[in-house]
C-alpha cells in the first residue's frame, strides 16, 4: 500500500501487505435481532461454507500466513460445528478469538473454548439494562440479553481467557461511557473495544435515533483520551474514531500503551475478512459492494495475492479526495479515516465528515491578536 509521491516530496509511507489478522463470520444466524446490527443477522444463509469447506479455508489461511483469527457472525456458538473450526484453527497454529453475544455462553461452552486452546473472548455490552435489551432484541421471548452478557462477562473474567467488551457507541450512550468504564473495570475485563454505530444494515432504519453526529466527535475523544488515562483498563479505540485532533495520540496508541497517530485504513492490507459463504473482503464491516472475490472460486491465497483486488486501498488514489478531505494536511497519511464510515455516510470512500480535524477547522477562528495576526 503506498500513497501517490510528488517530485521533491519524501517518500510516502509503505505498509507491507500482510494478512496478520482475519475475521470470519463463520454464519449468519443469531440468536439476537440488534438494531445497529451492520450485517442484519436472524438466519442462517442457504449458502453457507460445509463443514468440510470451513476446514479448508482454515487451511488456506494458515497458508497465507495468517496469525489471528476472530470468529464472528451472526452468532458463532449457535454454528453447531463452531468447535471443529476452531479445533481445526488452533490445530494448524493460528490464535483463535471469538465475538459474541454472551447469550450461549455457560460454563460448558466456556469449558470447551478453554479446552480447544482459544485465546479470548469479546463481548458485546452497549449501554445499561434499559439501553442494552431496547437495542439487543432476543429473536423470541422477552429475556434480558443483558443479564446474559453481563453473567457471560463475569464467568470469562474468572477464566484463563482474555476478556474483552466490545460497545457500540450511540446517542443512546455516549453520555454513559465514563460509568460503563467503572463497570467494566469492576468486572475484571482487560480489553474495552470503543466503535461508533454506522449507518449500515439494521441501523439504517433507527439512523436518526441512534447515529452520533460528526459534531460529538470532539467530546468523545476527550472523554475515551480521559479514560484512556486513568489506567486501570486498556481501550482500543476503533478506527472509525478520529482524526489528528488534541487527543489523537493518547487514544490511537492506547491499547498498547504508547502514543500513536492514524496512518490510514489496513483492510485487504494487514487484514482480511471472510463472509458466511465463503465472500471476500478487506474488512468485516464493509458491505457487500466490497466483495473481491470468493474462495469457492478462486483460492484464498490467489485473492490475497492479487493486490489489484483491494484497490480501494493498494491503488489509494489521492486526486479522488472530495470535500474537506481534498485539502486536508493529512490526506496522504489519514486517507480519508476510516473506509467503511466514509461510504456509508457519504457513498464515497474519499470523503468523510466523521472527522475531528475537519470539525476544528469549520470552527470561528479566534479573534486576531499580536500573537497570532500573522496566522501562526
Amino acid at each position: 500500500m503506498s500513497t501517490r509521491q510528488e517530485p521533491g516530496e519524501p517518500s510516502p509511507i509503505m505498509l507491507p501487505r500482510a494478512p496478520r489478522s482475519c475475521f470470519w463470520e463463520i454464519t449468519e444466524a443469531c440468536n439476537l435481532r440488534c438494531i445497529h446490527c451492520e450485517s442484519a443477522s436472524g438466519k442462517a444463509a442457504s449458502d453457507e461454507l460445509t463443514t468440510a469447506e470451513a476446514l479448508d479455508l482454515a487451511a488456506q489461511l494458515a497458508e497465507i500466513g495468517c496469525h489471528e483469527v476472530l470468529l464472528t457472525g451472526g452468532e458463532p456458538l449457535v454454528r453447531p460445528d463452531w468447535d471443529t473450526i476452531v479445533g481445526r484453527l488452533v490445530q494448524l497454529g493460528m490464535n483463535v478469538g471469538l465475538i459474541s453475544n454472551g447469550l450461549r455462553l455457560g460454563t460448558q461452552v466456556l469449558d470447551r473454548l478453554v479446552s480447544l486452546g482459544v485465546k479470548g473472548v469479546s463481548l458485546s455490552l452497549d449501554g445499561d439494562r434499559t439501553v442494552h435489551d431496547r437495542i439487543r432484541l432476543p429473536a423470541r421471548g422477552s429475556a434480558s440479553s443483558y443479564d446474559a452478557v453481563i453473567a457471560a462477562i463475569e464467568r470469562v473474567s474468572a477464566s484463563p481467557l482474555k476478556t474483552a467488551v466490545i460497545t457500540q457507541i450511540h446517542r443512546g450512550n455516549i453520555d454513559d461511557l465514563a460509568r460503563m468504564y467503572e463497570q467494566l473495570v469492576r468486572l475484571g475485563v482487560n480489553v474495552w473495544q470503543v466503535q461508533i454505530c454506522m449507518p449500515l444494515g439494521r441501523l439504517l432504519q433507527y439512523r436518526e435515533q441512534y447515529l452520533i453526529d460528526p459534531e460529538q466527535i470532539s467530546g468523545l475523544q476527550e472523554q475515551l483520551a480521559g479514560l484512556v488515562r486513568d489506567g486501570r483498563m486498556r481501550i482500543a479505540v476503533a478506527d472509525n474514531i478520529g482524526y489528528y485532533g488534541p487527543q489523537e495520540p493518547a487514544i490511537r496508541g492506547s491499547v498498547m500503551g504508547i502514543e500513536a497517530f492514524w496512518t490510514g485504513c489496513v483492510a485487504g492490507c494487514q487484514v482480511v475478512a471472510i463472509c458466511a459463504n465463503g465472500d471476500v473482503k478487506g474488512c468485516p464491516s464493509h458491505p457487500r459492494e466490497f466483495v473481491v472475490g470468493s474462495i469457492r472460486q478462486t483460492p484464498l491465497g490467489t485473492i490475497w495475492r492479487e493486490a489489484e483486488r483491494f484497490a480501494y486501498n493498494t491503488r489509494w488514489d489521492e486526486p479522488l479526495l472530495e470535500g474537506a478531505c481534498k485539502t486536508c494536511p493529512y490526506r496522504r497519511l489519514c486517507r480519508a479515516g476510516c473506509t467503511t464510515m466514509a461510504y456509508s455516510v457519504t457513498g464515497t470512500i474519499y470523503d468523510n465528515p466523521y472527522c475531528v480535524q475537519r470539525l476544528g477547522n469549520l470552527l470561528p477562528s479566534p479573534q486576531a491578536s499580536p500573537m497570532n495576526a500573522d496566522g501562526r
